[in-house]
């Protein structure tokens, strides 16, 4: 895939995000919404909103993502401060969004050495956002795209800074990875699904969502590997926070160092092989045959410095690798009922590119995946 191909699919992707986002309301009723939401806060008052706008070159992940500056009067005392909205879409991509989660999830964050931005505001019902949704600061930084190896900060960077850049994200993850999160009161993470184990839940929390979307050859296809990652979750592992969508985009970073790590909407408890190999597989599918630019790490030397900075050693990594694969897979076939069917079909080739992935590594250990025809969407 050229270099051109690659950010004409990253851009498509991006346009549709902000499409959908902006569909039913513009940026003018959403500063409204906002003024409202951010006055019925105690002891609130004076509230100003001005220049609500879309997130830069990122697709925002799979919430709503609106930038906006705010001066306000709080107890007395004047403020201002450039802040960030994050909302539940009209239509998401998974069966399930929990606003109320991820504001908690954040806020327990905030008192440890992940760097997050604070969170502020909660409307958890939407009764005066309109959508489910929550304020919180906004961090200094800027952040890398989807297609982070041909455009944007990490692609514009000199070879050594490049190199600085992903071992920041390594140790950012590291850093994810080594609280405890019980002492956080993150245990409610482990009714995220269905399931007794760590794994065997987030496998049954994206087959939910296949299921919800109701896509029948899909879920077909891949219920082989549904089964057989639940049967064969390795029993050494080590349960910790996973970031979830572990990729560059969610990176936020000042000059070489990582300032913010955001959206957390797919955070669940896992294993850091997770995280880990989360990029490597999802460059296969946005990336694939893009050729790696000086001081880029290879996957193995990604490995190599996360044990480094993080002190683990790493381990059932071939199966990590699938079940990584599985939930790129799903997340893919998702799309097909997220995108309208021009931008699906123009995005086809790479969209099928996740099952197919899938299919050949679970080939690896034995398992036959019979995808549908290309093209089939429905």
């Amino acid at each position: 895939m050229s270099e051109l191909d690659v950010d004409q699919i990253g851009a498509a992707i991006v346009k549709h995000q902000r499409g959908a986002r902006f569909a039913e309301t513009t940026p003018d009723q959403w500063g409204d919404r906002l003024m409202q939401f951010i006055g019925a806060q105690a002891g609130v008052s004076d509230v100003r909103v001005a220049n609500v706008r879309e997130v830069g070159t990122a697709a925002g992940g799979s919430n709503g993502t609106l930038l906006f500056e705010a001066s306000w009067t709080e107890d007395g005392e004047p403020r201002s401060s450039g802040l960030v909205l994050r909302f539940m879409p009209t239509r998401g991509l998974f069966h399930a969004y929990d606003v109320t989660a991820q504001f908690n999830l954040q806020r327990a964050l905030e008192a440890t050495d992940v760097p997050v931005p604070p969170q502020i505001w909660l409307d958890p019902d939407g009764n005066l956002l309109g959508r489910p949704g929550y304020v919180m600061g906004m961090v200094e930084g800027a952040s890398a795209p989807m297609t982070w190896m041909t455009s944007g900060i990490i692609a514009d960077a000199e070879p050594a800074a490049r190199r600085e850049m992903q071992l920041g994200y390594l140790e950012a993850l590291a850093r994810v990875h080594a609280l405890d999160w019980r002492a956080l009161g993150l245990e409610w993470l482990e009714k995220r699904a269905a399931g007794a184990r760590p794994i065997e839940r987030e496998v049954n929390w994206y087959w939910d969502s296949l299921e919800y979307a109701d896509c029948k050859p899909y879920l077909e296809a891949l219920r082989p590997l549904r089964d057989w990652l639940v049967a064969n979750e390795p029993a050494d592992i080590d349960t910790v926070l996973c970031h979830g969508d572990a990729n560059f985009g969610n990176y936020l970073y000042l000059g070489t160092a990582v300032s913010a790590v955001v959206d957390w909407e797919m955070s669940f408890l896992g294993t850091p092989e997770c995280d880990v190999c989360f990029t490597q597989m999802g460059d296969q599918i946005i990336q694939n045959d893009v050729p790696a630019l000086e001081g880029t790490l290879s996957y193995q030397q990604r490995i190599a410095e996360y044990e480094r900075l993080s002190g683990r050693k790493l381990r059932n990594m071939p199966y990590f690798e699938l079940f990584t694969a599985y939930r790129l897979a799903v997340i893919n076939v998702l799309t097909f009922r997220h995108f309208p069917e021009p931008i699906l079909r123009q995005l086809l080739p790479v969209i099928e590119r996740g099952p197919k992935i899938a299919a050949d590594l679970a080939a690896r250990v034995g398992l036959e995946i019979l995808l549908p025809p290309s093209g089939t969407i429905d």
